[in-house]
């Protein structure tokens, strides 16, 4: 194979490299959550699974 088509097979691989969005969005919805947790103390009861704060609508999974 030459270089030039090797090149290419790598270009064409799977794109494996380190996401910075991905990271900052999964940063910032945790923080909005515990931000949630700590500071807002209306939640609903259980719903299909999910918990809703009243205040700022956010939804949480229940944990069992």
């Amino acid at each position: 194979m030459s270089k030039m088509a090797m090149a290419e097979v790598c270009l064409e691989s799977v794109d494996s490299r380190f996401s910075v969005k991905a990271l900052w969005s999964t940063m910032a919805k945790s923080m909005a959550q515990i931000h949630c947790r700590v500071m807002h103390k209306t939640v609903s009861r259980p719903v299909n699974g999910k918990y809703r704060c009243w205040t700022c609508l956010q939804e949480f999974d229940t944990t069992w």
